[in-house]
């Protein structure tokens, strides 16, 4: 039997911001209960009291430790958003082996051992849904950007070949590869400007919204979706596909 949507939980890594509250929010909207992971070992004063939260930070293992047994022993979440990730940018030539392993532990080591723990449960249920944020960067290439576009390549075939293993065992698992979005570190990083020559490169004109992220992800993670499994699907304007900069038409 699989199980009621009005009991099922989900667990969103990074989810105190950005992508990642914008997904829990979904998920919530729906019914599910949500429990966020973030690096803080107290728990965050304006968090919602509805929400649950498990300090987990992927660079320091005794804190996956307690977050993985956390995750086995009490939570067992019928859905999995692995959200959580970082970026260290610079030239590949100058590139510190030190930053390379920390992207690849956050973007890659630590989701795999977080989904680990949450598989079993799923699979007892024959029930679940892995939803894994990759980047348009995970289809494409970003020059500066290597140790990213690897870990988030990876990301990619982690999908689609867990997808083949379990999809026969009620478990679904998908990757969304989101392009410009307008979170709270883009605006930190880019000047209105800079968003303003990215945008004349998106067919559609303008960043993504975290919301769009969110609802997506959202229905993923839902019986709505009862066939999609194994895809890495690209939630960009239109960005990744094309090749043009976009002109407005009068």
């Amino acid at each position: 039997m699989t199980v009621p949507a009005t009991t099922r939980t989900a667990l969103v890594t990074g989810g105190g911001a950005g992508i990642g509250a914008a997904i829990a929010a979904a998920l919530m909207a729906d019914g599910v209960h949500c429990t966020i992971t973030g690096r803080s070992a107290q728990r965050p004063a304006d968090l919602d009291d509805t929400i649950g939260y498990v300090t987990l930070d992927y660079l320091d293992a005794a804190s996956l430790d307690r977050a993985v047994g956390i995750i086995t022993d009490e939570l067992r979440p019928d859905i999995l958003i692995n959200n959580a990730g970082i970026n260290r940018k610079e030239s590949f030539i100058d590139a510190d082996p030190h930053n390379l392993q920390d992207v690849w532990t956050v973007n890659l080591a630590g989701p795999y051992r977080l989904t680990q723990a949450c598989l079993p449960h799923m699979i007892a249920r024959q029930w679940g849904r892995i939803v894994n944020i990759s980047s348009i960067w995970s289809i494409t290439g970003n020059p500066t950007n290597t140790a990213y576009c690897a870990s988030k390549f990876a990301v990619d075939g982690f999908t689609v070949a867990l997808a083949a293993e379990v999809a026969r065992k009620g478990v679904l698992v998908n990757a969304i590869a989101p392009g410009y979005i307008l979170t709270e570190i883009l605006q930190e990083r880019y000047s209105a400007e800079r968003l303003k020559q990215v945008s004349a490169h998106i067919p559609i004109g303008r960043p993504g919204r975290p919301e769009e992220i969110g609802a997506f992800a959202a229905w993923l993670a839902s019986d709505a979706n009862s066939y999609i499994t194994g895809q890495n699907i690209l939630i960009d304007g239109g960005l990744t596909r094309t090749t043009h900069p976009f002109t407005p038409i009068d």
